[in-house]
């Protein structure tokens, strides 16, 4: 584990070791879940640090227990996602009303791990974490909807879904550092989110197994582009996702069409729009070469 991911880690575990009021069963549980992600790093904590480094002279160590919080909150999240979308192998998703339990532990703890720091401006930090949290709530719900079936609704959907954590995380830091955030950084922390998300859904296409969006009916970027063709795989997808009960998918025809048709370039091509807008906004914001590197491989 490198540095600053071993920094939050063990911030994570501060945090729930001394939490009085968590009893031993649930601490655990945590424990156990907490350690399950460490594998996938820690990549919302870190962009709030990167963003309290850039603008400080010393670093306080209080910030490791904030990037710790943002990623209690974002844990949080990703169980209460996967119980609902039920397509994770995750041991949380086995014992699913423990789990919410655990989950609800944590998005307590995020706003009182904030506030039990020093930090000058951590009353504006936790507004930022309840308004982000909140965005990416209402996101989710628009999401387990299933009514996101165009390209503008869709990217309005996953720019709160994903696009409110991934800003949160940066402006979190930012605020923490300077009392204030900048548009640059709200801007970029939203397109980090919607870039990800983009290559989650290209990647999802890419097996036939429990994860993926068509076999599931779900919407995404690839799959309203294949619906608009009006040819017969986009025609057989259509009966498919109306339940018309005759119908059988032909898998390879579907690759084919995704991969050879446009559907997968066309959604590449709307994630490379909003890197390129990233870019530009990062280019803006005085953040030190680390911070810089780390943000462009989220970007690309």
């Amino acid at each position: 584990m490198k540095g600053l991911d071993k920094h939050i880690n063990e911030s994570l575990d501060f945090l729930i070791d001394n939490e009085a009021l968590l009893s031993y069963e649930l601490k655990t549980l945590l424990k156990s879940f907490k350690e399950e992600k460490i594998a996938v790093g820690f990549s919302f904590g870190k962009l709030c640090f990167w963003h309290y480094e850039a603008f400080v002279d010393n670093v306080h160590e209080d910030i490791y227990k904030v990037a710790a919080a943002i990623e209690l909150l974002i844990l949080s999240f990703d169980i209460i996602d996967d119980l609902q979308d039920k397509d994770s192998d995750y041991s949380w998703s086995k014992i699913p009303e423990l789990s919410l339990n655990v989950a609800l532990a944590m998005l307590v703890m995020a706003s009182k791990a904030i506030e039990e720091t020093s930090f000058e401006h951590k009353r504006s930090a936790i507004t930022l974490l309840e308004e982000h949290a909140l965005a990416s709530i209402n996101g989710q719900q628009l999401d387990l909807l299933n009514n996101c079936r165009d390209e503008d609704s869709y990217i309005q959907m996953i720019t709160q879904k994903s696009g409110s954590l991934t800003a949160m995380g940066c402006l979190i830091g930012e605020i923490l550092a300077k009392g204030e955030v900048s548009k640059e950084v709200q801007e970029y922390g939203k397109y980090i989110g919607v870039i990800q998300q983009i290559k989650n859904d290209i990647q999802g296409l890419k097996s036939w197994g429990p994860k993926n969006d068509l076999l599931n009916k779900r919407y995404s970027l690839p799959i309203i582009y294949l619906l608009s063709q009006k040819n017969d795989v986009s025609k057989s997808v259509e009966n498919y996702y109306n339940d018309d009960i005759v119908t059988v998918l032909d898998n390879n025809a579907i690759e084919d069409e995704l991969t050879n048709g446009g559907a997968i370039r066309y959604a590449i091509t709307i994630k490379n729009v909003y890197k390129f807008k990233a870019l530009e906004n990062l280019e803006r914001v005085a953040i030190n070469e680390l911070g810089k590197e780390y943000l462009q491989k989220l970007i690309r």
